[in-house]
């Protein structure tokens, strides 16, 4: 009996060895699902609650706004009650201008939710094809050729549909890691959106092969490869003062010492990422532009914004997912490991490729590709004039209550601009946005349960 039970024992404990990767994959999906109950979620029955909810609402990102036009009436409505200044006006001037504020608030809050929606299509056809492609490589690849029919003419066969002996086990560790690879590809979408460069997310642990990371940090391949195909050396000088300063910031700069040649980003994906930086639109000039004469002194901002910008690959690494990826299934083919599929099937894996490229280019013009400037700045400009002018005609008849009117209208008006501001760029981890951590899991989660759990051979099917 002991001997039994010490077999059994010794039998799971071979098996748990094998399906590291699958309990990895069931932790990461458990703490997503974790930090996805944590987000603020509107209630369908408790209207108050809601109501009085400060989280997850607008006010954060307006009340200072708000204060301001508060203020403005409230001096407005002292010195036309208090000081007898006479100021206040007509109420023509308020309906042109609500017509105009109304239509444009209207356009921008919709616009906005259909880049949010646009999104949310987008990374599901993603996952979609991230599924289907993982399926079909898993079941296809190094599957013995289509039977012949009786009769039909077995002596001469083509090349390729032969396969050396001993060839299996090596077909099936190449499709795990494509399969991984697959995976990595969304991953790497995600951490693209989000201006999260680089290889050494710990969401990319054991998807990326070392070997993979270590090509990806090489100078040539997506990191610093304009650099390096840089023919002329008049900017030397001044990278090489870069590097001198970089190399003396603390651990906490972008660049640390050791990664100053590389340009790899922090190991740690912080948590709190915050939105905002990713999807806000605010942007810096690389360089000041002055009419004086350029200063040969490199200052720390400088240098960091230079590094920061060299630190962006030049080549994105989803891209350089899909070019492998393209590349595995080209060798598949030379090695005639699609002979099961035949030439269709090879189209068909080269085209889900394809739309996997389509698809992070789609996402990656939603985040990084605002609404025009000028539309922007013309409709907070046509807002602000509507609340400024408002004090002016409501001050005589409603007197100091007009001030926590012109409040709520404030709130509103400004509000309606803010969600459309939250809401454009959906890849952030604000409580708005999709959760595109629990969606990566989830894929991964799946793609190790076929893995582990599901045949690969042709042969082993059962109903």
């Amino acid at each position: 009996m002991a001997e039994a039970v010490t077999n059994v024992l010794e039998t799971i404990a071979g098996q748990l060895a094998d399906l590291s990767q699958p309990f990895s994959s069931l932790s990461l999906l458990e703490k997503e699902e974790e930090e996805d109950a944590k987000r603020i979620r509107t209630s369908r029955v408790g209207w108050w609650r809601d109501f009085f909810r400060i989280r997850g609402s607008t006010l954060p990102r307006i009340w200072r706004s708000i204060l301001g036009f508060s203020l403005w009436a409230t001096a407005v409505a002292v010195a036309d009650l208090v000081f007898d200044r006479k100021l206040s006006m007509t109420n023509n001037v308020t309906p042109l201008l609500s017509v105009v504020v109304g239509l444009l608030l209207v356009f921008r809050n919709g616009s906005a939710y259909a880049r949010w929606d646009e999104g949310r299509k987008t990374f599901a056809k993603m996952s979609s094809i991230a599924r289907s492609l993982s399926r079909s490589v898993w079941v296809n690849i190094g599957a013995p050729p289509p039977v012949k029919p009786a009769g039909a003419d077995t002596s001469l066969k083509p090349p390729s549909s032969t396969v050396e002996e001993g060839v299996t086990a090596k077909v099936l560790d190449e499709k795990v890691k494509v399969l991984r690879l697959i995976v990595a590809f969304v991953v790497a979408t995600k951490h693209h959106v989000r201006r999260e460069y680089g290889v050494d997310w710990p969401d990319f642990e054991h998807i990326l092969s070392p070997r993979f990371k270590q090509r990806a940090r090489t100078t040539g391949f997506g990191w610093g490869a304009a650099e390096a195909d840089h023919a002329t050396t008049s900017h030397e000088p001044l990278l090489t003062e870069i590097r001198r300063v970089s190399s003396k910031r603390s651990a906490t700069s972008l660049l640390s010492a050791e990664e100053s040649n590389i340009g790899a980003p922090p190991l740690a994906s912080p948590r709190g990422f915050a939105s905002a930086r990713a999807g806000e639109g605010e942007r810096r000039p690389l360089l000041a532009r002055s009419g004086g004469r350029r200063a040969t002194f490199v200052s720390t901002d400088s240098m960091v914004v230079l590094a920061d910008y060299m630190a962006k690959p030049s080549l994105p690494l989803p891209l350089v997912i899909a070019h492998q990826l393209s590349i595995y299934f080209a060798s598949c083919k030379r090695r005639g490991l699609l002979e099961s599929i035949g030439p269709a099937g090879y189209n068909a894996l080269s085209a889900s490729v394809s739309q996997l490229v389509d698809c992070f280019t789609t996402v990656e013009a939603l985040a990084h590709v605002g609404i025009p400037t000028v539309y922007g700045i013309h409709l907070k400009q046509c807002t602000s004039l509507f609340l400024l002018t408002l004090p002016f005609v409501l001050c005589e008849s409603m007197g100091f209550t007009m001030i926590p009117f012109v409040t709520v209208v404030a709130f509103t008006l400004t509000g309606i601009e803010a969600v459309a501001t939250e809401v454009e760029m959906p890849f952030g981890v604000d409580d708005s946005d999709l959760n595109l951590d629990l969606f990566c899991a989830e894929l991964r989660n799946e793609v190790e349960h076929i893995i582990s759990r599901l045949p690969a051979s042709t042969d082993e099917w059962e109903l």
